[in-house]
C-alpha cells in the first residue's frame, strides 16, 4: 500500500491527545548531557570501504529529516498537541546533527561521496515532496520501522566498533535513537489501536512493503546481484577494520530480528492481516 492509498482508507480524523510525556522524555534526555555537534578530535585512518559506508549513513540520516518533517506536518493537520509537535521537531534537529557527524566522519575516512549508486534506495529529496498522507502512515514508516531498525543496528555496531572517534559518533547517535524510538512507539501505542479495523489491516500490508524496503536499505537483502556484492564487501571490510559496521551477514540478521519484533509489537496494537 502506498502513502496516498493509506490516506484514502482513513475515514475522518483520529483525535490526537498526545502531549506532555513525549516532550518530557526528549527534554529530560537532552538536558542530561552535552550533545556532540561536530566530529570529535582524533586521527581517523583513510579507508575506502569505511568512507563509503559512512557516506551511506549520512544519506540515511539526511533522508530522515524530510521524513520526520512529514510527521510534523501530518500531526498539525490532525490536531496534535503542541508538545507532541515540539518532540518531533526536536527529533528532526537530532537527525540533522547525525547527518553532519556522519558526513564529517566520511570526509575524515577519505572523502564523503555525494552520489547515491544506482540500485540503492536513498531518496532524501523525494521524501520532501508535499504530502497529504495520514499521520498513522508516517508514524508507522518512521517510528515503528526506520527508527526501531536503526536503533538495533547502531547498538550492535557500537558494541563491535574499535576506533574511538567512530565509537563516539555511534554512541551519540545511539543515545538519541533510543529516545526517538520511545517517543515513536508512544505515538503508535496511542494512535494505532483507535483506527478502524480495515485501516489497521491496510497498514499491516504497508508494513510488509516497508519490511522489504528495510532489508534493502538497512541491510543487503533483495538488492540487484552486483549491487549486493559491492554492499556486502563494503560492510565486511569496514567491519574487519572496526570502523562502524558489522559484517553483512550480521547486519542482515539484525534487520530480520528487528522486523520480526516490530511485527509482533504491531500485532498487539491490532495491526495484523487477520480480522480484528
Amino acid at each position: 500500500m502506498g502513502h496516498r492509498e493509506a490516506e484514502e482508507e482513513v475515514s475522518g480524523k483520529v483525535p490526537l491527545p498526545l502531549g506532555s510525556e513525549a516532550w518530557k522524555q526528549l527534554r529530560v534526555a537532552q538536558g542530561k548531557r552535552d550533545r556532540l555537534e561536530t566530529l570529535p578530535e582524533g586521527v581517523v585512518p583513510s579507508n575506502d570501504s569505511a568512507r563509503r559506508f559512512w557516506s551511506q549513513r549520512a544519506w540515511s540520516e539526511y533522508a530522515a529529516i524530510p521524513a520526520i518533517s512529514q510527521v510534523v506536518l501530518a500531526l498539525v493537520r490532525e490536531g496534535a498537541a503542541l508538545r507532541t509537535l515540539g518532540a518531533y521537531v526536536s527529533i528532526a534537529a537530532d537527525e540533522v546533527r547525525h547527518a553532519v557527524l556522519s558526513r564529517e566522519l566520511a570526509d575524515a575516512l577519505g572523502g564523503y561521496d555525494e552520489d547515491v549508486p544506482e540500485g540503492l534506495g536513498y531518496a532524501p529529496r523525494g521524501l520532501a515532496d508535499p504530502s497529504e498522507v495520514a499521520v498513522a502512515v508516517w508514524a508507522l514508516a518512521n517510528g515503528c520501522f526506520s527508527e526501531t531498525v536503526s536503533l538495533e543496528l547502531i547498538r550492535a555496531r557500537h558494541a563491535a566498533t574499535k576506533h574511538p572517534v567512530v565509537r563516539q559518533v555511534l554512541a551519540e547517535t545511539l543515545k538519541d535513537e533510543a529516545v526517538h524510538v520511545r517517543v515513536a512507539w508512544q505515538l503508535a501505542d496511542e494512535l494505532l489501536p483507535r483506527l478502524v479495523a480495515p485501516v489497521r489491516r491496510e497498514l499491516w500490508e504497508y508494513g510488509k512493503e516497508l519490511s522489504e524496503m528495510m532489508r534493502r536499505t538497512f541491510g543487503t537483502q533483495g538488492l540487484p546481484a552486483a549491487v549486493r556484492r559491492a554492499e556486502r564487501k563494503m560492510r565486511d571490510e569496514t567491519a574487519r577494520e572496526g570502523l562502524g559496521s558489522l559484517s553483512a551477514a550480521q547486519e542482515d540478521s539484525i534487520v530480520d530480528t528487528a522486523l520480526a519484533n516490530i511485527a509482533a509489537r504491531l500485532a498487539k496494537l491490532g495491526v495484523t492481516g487477520g480480522r480484528s
